[in-house]
């Protein structure tokens, strides 16, 4: 099983899994690897009763913060897969601390002077997936911080475009638009042993990033927990499946004929899923209540003026089809000010089944450090055409 080599990575993945605990059942994609660098920033410089606050959310000490948020980002830019920026932009008379400045990353800080600088960067650090920033700015504005993330891989095995009609579940005696693939490797799908057992088939990208798909009969929340859980080494799994149902949408057998190899047959629909966050509607959830308040300031390591959170919002998406995958997320909190002082012989061979036939979630891993980038659920699937008729159209991104 794989054990996180720093704790900010299995940090980052325990606020995914919180964070996807609290968005419901419907179409959503989270970036928590977004949020949580942001989040250990404002706790570096933060001061009491929001340090604590943000200190909890982060699940790491506030004096460790600082160094764990540009190390989480270094992981995510040095990948083969991914990219991560970091922009801190500032009003021109806000002071801020020499001592905080000087542990920035060069190049991290500029000016503040107007939506459209911010836009083009939110563009440039996302590939052009995401082409505006998600705040606007105001008069008030005095900082803005930001991650922007994206991520885009190939497939090593690519699939084809099929139907599929479920015959259990919410999307039963549907014809809906799938991908399917044939595959020799059985080591890909494995159950989750949780309290109910969940499927997971890693589809593996072709350098290092793969996107796990999970499939239980448990809610959004507790299948993705599962998962993430998983990725520390936390629940165990298994491979080697007898033959019969093993786990939801996850069927072994075993035939008899010329077959020299085992097989893994895969039918999912593809999914295309974009969410926009207002990220202070769950400041509970994110450490933020106390640095929200406006009535005093909150963050002296940062600068001698009273400051507050004012604003905070992510917009992602994630795309997974017969090609590859891809996401990006851009997430901002905008601070303002406060109060006073992210024919051969026959033989025996197994073949596993695995069919995305009602809602699952799916998880895009950098697979060297076991993180999270996006994490998400599939609610709805796309029906197909009857037979003999019109094309079907690429699913365009669902808010």
């Amino acid at each position: 099983m794989q054990t996180f080599s720093t704790p900010h990575v299995g940090a980052v993945n325990d606020l995914t899994a919180r964070w996807c605990a609290a968005a419901g059942e419907g179409d959503f994609v989270v970036s928590g690897a977004g949020l949580w660098p942001l989040l250990a920033l404002l706790a570096d410089a933060a001061d009491e009763p929001a340090r604590s606050e943000l200190e909890a959310a982060i699940g790491l000490p506030a004096d460790t913060a600082l160094q764990a948020a540009l190390r989480t980002l270094d992981i995510l830019a040095d990948a083969v897969d991914l990219s991560a920026a970091l922009g801190i932009w500032v009003r021109r008379d806000l002071p801020l601390r020499d001592e905080w400045l000087a542990a920035l990353p060069v190049g991290t800080v500029d000016l503040l002077t107007g939506q459209p600088e911010l836009d083009e960067w939110a563009r440039r650090h996302t590939n052009g997936l995401i082409e505006r920033f998600p705040l606007n700015v105001t008069s008030d504005t005095l900082l803005v911080l930001a991650t922007a993330l994206a991520a885009k891989t190939s497939w090593r095995l690519p699939f084809r475009d099929t139907v599929m009609s479920p015959q259990a579940g919410p999307w039963r005696g549907r014809r809906l638009v799938a991908l399917t693939r044939t595959d020799h490797d059985l080591r890909k799908v494995a159950v989750l042993d949780d309290e109910r057992p969940v499927t997971r088939l890693v589809v593996a990208g072709k350098a290092d990033l793969d996107v796990h798909l999970l499939i239980g009969s448990d809610s959004p929340a507790e299948v993705l927990a599962t998962g993430l859980a998983a990725l520390g080494g936390s629940v165990p799994y298994r491979t080697g499946l007898e033959p019969g149902p093993v786990a939801p949408g996850l069927t072994a057998r075993q035939v008899f004929g010329y077959e020299q190899r085992d097989r893994l047959e895969v039918r999912l629909p593809p999914f295309a899923i974009r969410s926009e966050h207002d990220l202070m509607k769950q400041a509970a959830l994110f450490g933020l209540r106390a640095a929200s308040d406006k009535g005093s300031g909150h963050f002296p390591r940062m600068s001698p003026a009273p400051l507050a959170i004012a604003e905070g919002a992510q917009d992602v998406l994630a795309k997974f089809d017969r090609e590859g995958f891809e996401a990006a997320a851009v997430t901002a909190f905008m601070v303002a000010p406060g109060g006073p002082p992210a024919l051969p012989e026959q033989r025996h061979t197994t073949v596993l089944e695995v069919d995305f036939d009602r809602p699952f979630g799916f998880l895009a891993v950098h697979r060297p450090s076991g993180m999270a980038v996006v994490a998400g659920w599939v609610a709805t699937a796309a029906d197909a055409p009857e037979p003999n008729g019109e094309p079907v159209p690429v699913p365009r991104l669902a808010r």
